[in-house]
């Protein structure tokens, strides 16, 4: 029985698209792959205050994952930063994204106002770090064009991209098309979904359904918005739902709203395709945009309120027909985006 352990830095209470990811990855290499037995291996992730990061990523370079209990492990996956930092001879890396915040970021409104030249040192630290760990992988993939496109202009490694299938693919189903927007994602700020309650503000007819939680400040500041905007009438927080219900969303909404700031991959994009649901994303949205772009299945506009809810006007004038038709190439791609292939090219060529 083959060994494969898998790599994942996970903030505790907090769970996500990544967190999705490599539990999907450990199931599908457990039911699909005979004679291979993975496992999912955590260390907890702080990134504040900067110095911290140096530590984690120093705790992940000092494990040894060569063996446990006697046993070889064959070969270890990497995935999110800075879990790739481990020291292996036959490490592959899927990286879901490196810290952000030292690159992409840096220097926009989502990162520090001041830094001083000892977080200048550590951020170096960190980048020289992972253009080292990185590149000494076996084989470097990512989750999708957006973050090979990053690695090769910050670290100038050259990467494969593997889309991951969302963990409830085979559970989605299309329904009908009703009056609500659905949002399902991490309430965060680089997620924007200040951008989808002031475009809904504009358009009388529509109503939203947020799903998610996350982090509290940004919460407290969405409530705030749709109190001052007096459509709380027309917007429902969700929060965290299960399976079943998230289901029932999906299937059941007029379309997707998904504009996160240069998104990894996002897996609502693909969700909302499978469920035949058009998009409604922004321009610098990263992969979704990508994703919206290429199938003509749903909307890009700029980030401006009147623009995306011009998109939101579209999009409740068309007919159910019309709708069926414009979203069927984004359902064709998001079927053809399955583990099989995953397995096809991450695991089995180093096993």
């Amino acid at each position: 029985m083959k060994k494969v352990a898998v790599l994942h830095a996970q903030v505790p209470f907090t769970k996500g698209g990544a967190e999705l990811l490599v539990e999907g990855l450990v199931e599908a290499i457990n039911e699909m792959l005979p004679g291979v037995e993975a496992e999912l291996i955590q260390i907890p992730f702080k990134w504040y205050p900067e110095s911290q990061i140096l530590s984690d990523m120093m705790a992940w370079r000092m494990l040894d994952l060569t063996e446990a209990a006697g046993n070889k492990i064959d070969l270890v996956i990497g995935t999110k930063f800075p879990s790739y930092a481990l020291s292996h001879p036959n490490k592959v890396i899927w990286l879901v994204h490196q810290h952000r915040a030292f690159y992409d970021l840096e220097g926009t409104s989502s990162d520090k106002v001041l830094v001083s030249e000892d977080e200048l040192y550590i951020r170096n630290k960190v980048r020289e770090s992972d253009a080292k760990f990185i590149s000494e992988a076996k084989g470097v993939y990512t989750i999708a064009r957006t973050v090979s496109d990053r690695l090769e202009k910050f670290n100038g490694i050259t990467s494969q991209p593997i889309s991951p299938p969302s963990k409830i693919a085979k559970k989605i189903y299309p329904g009908e098309n009703k009056d609500y927007i659905l949002c399902v994602a991490r309430i965060d700020k680089l997620k924007r979904q200040e951008l989808l309650i002031e475009a809904a503000a504009l358009v009388p007819e529509v109503k939203v359904i947020i799903v998610g939680k996350g982090d509290r400040i940004y919460t407290e500041y969405l409530c705030n918005l749709i109190n001052k905007l007096n459509i709380g009438d027309r917007v429902d927080f969700k929060g965290y739902v299960g399976d079943d219900e998230l289901l029932d969303l999906l299937a059941n909404c007029k379309g997707v709203f998904y504009a996160p700031v240069d998104e990894d991959y996002g897996y609502a994009t693909i969700e909302g395709f499978l469920a035949k649901k058009n998009v409604i994303t922004t321009t610098y949205s990263g992969e979704v945009q990508k994703f919206v772009e290429e199938t003509g299945s749903g909307f890009v506009s700029s980030t401006s309120p009147v623009e995306i809810a011009k998109s939101f006007q579209q999009l409740y004038q068309m007919s159910d027909e019309e709708l069926k038709v414009k979203v069927q190439p984004g359902y064709e791609l998001a079927k053809k985006v399955t583990w099989e292939d995953v397995l096809k090219e991450l695991v089995e060529p180093y096993l």
